[in-house]
């Protein structure tokens, strides 16, 4: 999987894309199929108004205007992951409140793992991190041994 944004798709909060081509020519190369999600446009639709993380006590607040909708954003990621069981990665974006592998959380002083991250079994990277040969190699690597023993669990059974 991948997210839609960097797929080519404009869904971002402002209807916008930021499509990486390289991707999709390593992925065809490697013959893989990429299949893009967004939760954020799923639940609110394109254009819709930015959301920012937020630390509230011990709460992770997810601001869209003046609503919380870290929850909304936790149980349609989830739903995705259960879509699509036969994902081997997840490939997001850098920064997004759904997709990015290190969000920045206001009033926490660190960042975390997005609700794709969190959601998902499989290994997950941010596109920043796929644009030099080595990361790209790596994140290969870590999919097709997460396949491999998807399939062997599989012919166990």
């Amino acid at each position: 999987m991948i997210s839609s944004c960097v797929f080519g798709e404009s869904v971002r909060w402002n209807g916008t894309e930021r499509t990486d081509k390289e991707i999709k020519q390593w992925a065809e190369q490697n013959n893989i199929k990429l299949v893009p999600v967004c939760p954020e446009n799923e639940l609110f639709g394109t254009p819709r108004r930015p959301i920012r993380l937020m630390q509230d006590g011990e709460n992770v607040l997810a601001i869209m205007g003046e609503r919380d909708v870290y929850q909304s954003l936790e149980k349609k990621s989830c739903e995705i992951a259960q879509r699509h069981l036969d994902a081997v990665g997840f490939i997001g974006m850098a920064n997004s409140p759904s997709c990015g592998l290190a969000v920045g959380v206001k009033k926490r002083g660190s960042t975390m793992k997005a609700s794709m991250h969190r959601a998902l079994e499989c290994p997950t990277t941010e596109i920043s991190s796929m644009r030099s040969d080595t990361n790209r190699e790596l994140f290969l690597r870590r999919i097709k041994k997460y396949a491999q023993e998807k399939q062997s669990a599989e012919d166990r059974k």
